[in-house]
């Protein structure tokens, strides 16, 4: 086929191979073995044209086993102190590997015809490029994925860092684009390796997905289902976050009471009494003490010790944790200077004006998490994580504190049987988590009501999804009216938007309402009466039917349930234009499916699928789309967001009059549950009760229910 990319500049200590004060000193090859398999290497030694001394080893990897992955390797050879680091003005010390950009001297012709993207910022957003125009950010520009689009199977790489992600940067030139060290490292040691991965595949979600199997398979980090891992990631929860209710405000009922201590516990009560079985709730930032205050958007003060403050938990944390009874999600944001931590114990940290981190990680998260015994914290939310990064600079100069910093996080929290939520990070903190099991999930859109397309977590699922990381779609108002006395008075315009990616995006569901507010018929279309959220198999990611189309931002995301003995039963939302096809579930119209409108009801066949939707009442688009099988297709539960969940359906296969059901249920539950004949498009729904806990069938066709 034709190439993609060409490269020939190799940066190191301020020498470049375009310019010709780096050169190349011997060329040798090997053999070896890493975590991703047995390879063979080329390598490079470069050094300075003038006095040849060695400064830099360039290798590429090739995998017996796996043609479709290179690693790129920059191993150096002495060490290189802060002004050979300094002597390039790029974002990265180092450059190896580089493409060239399109249309420049030597660039093939290939790379002209690319489409690209990469994530920037925090909670990491999609930004549409090329190879011709593509820009680093700050902590940004990765991974980095560029396809052709004029083929409909959408061949593609991606490039990201492999090892010590929070080490490197992305740089580029009018020339080229690349990566290696970056440039705000105050030494690079003698021996040490970065390296890179560019990984090949088809399609943009299953080529992300390869990418993703590729990184955790070097890392060591297990691709677990963690989407039921505990009452935390599979129960729906009440939450107090930034935009919410109780963010900082307890209200304007006096007769509640005066501070959280008095108000949380009347809230739960209220959950109960109308029959929401919350399983977990969240403490934002409000609890505890910080250095200064807070502003609107929740930004201010620091920890200065991670406890309740008197004023909210006069009884302390372990009181209300008997009050609630359930496990808690946790808040934290950067480490004051002024901390106890700092002055009261014996760990060493670097401090800059605003923030802190230990200059042991390992050791101090060993030490704090063991300090929160009777609180019920079940995970650890770690916020403003691009301010920690910002504001101390040893985590910009010392090339491996980035990473250790995270690390000993993530270890900490998962010694003390705890899990960790990033929220507020970069890429390269994402991309460093790919390392850490205890990393769940992490937040993918930006805090509720205070940002732009704030329920839209499809583009950015993608990415984390590959790295076996759950992408949380901030909390949210169930209900439309408006939320008086609250931090948030809204209203939400959009409640079942909301609650729709809360359910599809495979993390936690959390409503954040006040008392007497709550919309119950909302909430419980997410999940069965006891609470455990109805999720699909995997998050819901953009299709690639945006992609094939050169519109990468296209709001149109799809997921699925595959079900044993049936097939995929597929769930497809779409913001505002309602423009659904075939080509989003990479099916043609003439395939045997049927699509089932959520908000009308009706049914038609695949055929019909030509673009535009009925629009439900809040002005979106959201369709059942499933298989016909001897002749019937299978909707599911209609009452619910996701329909055919694995935590309802256990199986379903065709029987003498239809299909029949293996439904799950818990006492005192009742399910509807829907199929209809192709021939026909007439939907046919059965209830089945549940006495008690366990399994019931049900056959379509003779109106029986079959115990």
């Amino acid at each position: 086929g034709t190439p993609w990319f060409a490269g020939n500049e190799y940066q190191v200590a301020g020498h470049s191979a375009v310019k010709q004060d780096l050169v190349i000193l011997n060329a040798g090859s090997s053999t070896g073995t890493d975590p991703l398999g047995d390879y063979n290497a080329t390598m490079l030694n470069w050094g300075n044209a003038q006095d040849k001394v060695p400064l830099m080893q360039t290798g590429f990897r090739q995998y017996h086993h796996d043609p479709g992955m290179l690693v790129f390797e920059q191993l150096f050879l002495k060490e290189l102190n802060a002004t050979e680091v300094k002597g390039s003005d790029l974002a990265s010390a180092t450059i190896f590997p580089s493409f060239k950009r399109p249309g420049k001297n030597q660039a093939p012709k290939g790379s002209e015809a690319l489409d690209g993207f990469s994530y920037h910022g925090v909670f990491p957003k999609i930004e549409p490029c090329t190879l011709s125009n593509f820009t680093e950010t700050h902590q940004g520009g990765v991974p980095l994925v560029l396809y052709n689009r004029s083929d409909a199977t959408l061949p593609m790489v991606v490039f990201s860092p492999l090892n010590y992600p929070m080490a490197h940067h992305m740089a580029s030139t009018g020339d080229f684009v690349g990566a290696g060290v970056k440039a705000t490292v105050g030494v690079i040691p003698k021996g040490w390796s970065q390296l890179f991965l560019l990984s090949a595949g088809t399609g943009i979600n299953k080529g992300l997905m390869q990418w993703g199997d590729r990184m955790l398979k070097f890392t060591g980090k297990p691709r677990t289902d963690n989407r039921f891992l505990d009452d935390i990631h599979g129960k729906i929860g009440f939450w107090t976050d930034n935009g919410g209710f109780y963010h900082y405000s307890i209200g304007d009922n006096a007769s509640l009471g005066t501070n959280y201590e008095e108000v949380l516990p009347k809230v739960k009560q209220y959950h109960d009494e109308l029959g929401v079985p919350f399983g977990h709730w969240q403490f934002d930032s409000w609890f505890y003490p910080k250095d200064g205050k807070v502003s609107p958007g929740g930004g201010g003060g620091a920890v200065t010790n991670w406890t309740s403050l008197d004023s909210v938990f006069p009884s302390g944390m372990a009181a209300i944790q008997e009050k609630l009874g359930v496990p808690i999600v946790m808040h934290n944001r950067q480490w004051s200077p002024k901390s106890d931590y700092i002055h009261n114990l014996s760990f060493p940290w670097y401090s800059s004006e605003k923030a802190s981190v230990p200059v042991d990680p390992p050791a101090f998260f060993d030490w704090f998490f063991k300090q929160q015994e009777g609180w019920g914290l079940g995970m650890y939310e770690q916020d403003w994580m691009c301010t920690e990064y910002d504001e101390v600079s040893a985590i910009q100069t010392n090339i491996t504190m980035g990473d250790l910093w995270l690390y000993g996080m993530a270890e900490g929290a998962a010694r003390s049987g705890r899990t960790v939520q990033y929220c507020m990070p970069y890429s390269h903190e994402i991309l460093s988590a790919a390392a850490l099991p205890a990393v769940t999930n992490a937040r993918a859109t930006d805090d509720y009501f205070h940002g732009v397309d704030q329920w839209s977590v499809g583009h950015t699922a993608m990415y984390y999804w590959a790295l076996n990381i759950l992408p949380f779609k901030d909390g949210f108002y169930s209900s439309s009216l408006p939320q008086v006395g609250g931090q948030t008075v809204g209203p939400e315009t959009s409640p079942d938007r909301e609650t729709i990616m809360a359910a599809l995006s495979c993390a936690m569901v959390g409503p954040m309402d006040g008392i007497y507010l709550l919309n119950k018929t909302r909430v419980m279309a997410t999940c069965n009466a006891a609470g455990v959220v109805l999720k699909p198999d995997r998050p819901v990611t953009a299709t690639d039917e945006g992609f094939r189309r050169g519109d990468s931002a296209r709001p149109v995301f799809a997921t699925e349930t595959n079900v044993r003995g049936w097939g995929a039963i597929s769930y497809v939302f779409a913001s505002h234009t309602g423009e659904i096809v075939p080509g989003d579930l990479d099916l043609k119209p003439s395939d045997d499916y049927l699509v089932y409108n959520w908000y009308s009801g009706e049914l038609s066949s695949m055929a019909n699928l030509t673009g535009q939707v009925e629009l439900g009442y809040e002005g979106h688009a959201y369709v059942v789309v499933a298989p016909v099988v001897e002749g019937w297709a299978v909707v599911g539960e209609v009452d619910k967001y996701v329909t055919a969940s694995e935590v309802r359906v256990v199986s379903i296969a065709p029987g003498k009059t239809g299909p029949v059901a293996t439904l799950k249920g818990v006492k005192g539950e009742s399910v509807r549950f829907c199929a209809a004949p192709a021939a026909t498009l007439v939907l046919e729904c059965q209830t089945v009760k549940f006495p008690g806990d366990g399994e019931q069938k049900v056959e379509f066709g003779s109106r029986e229910v079959v115990v």
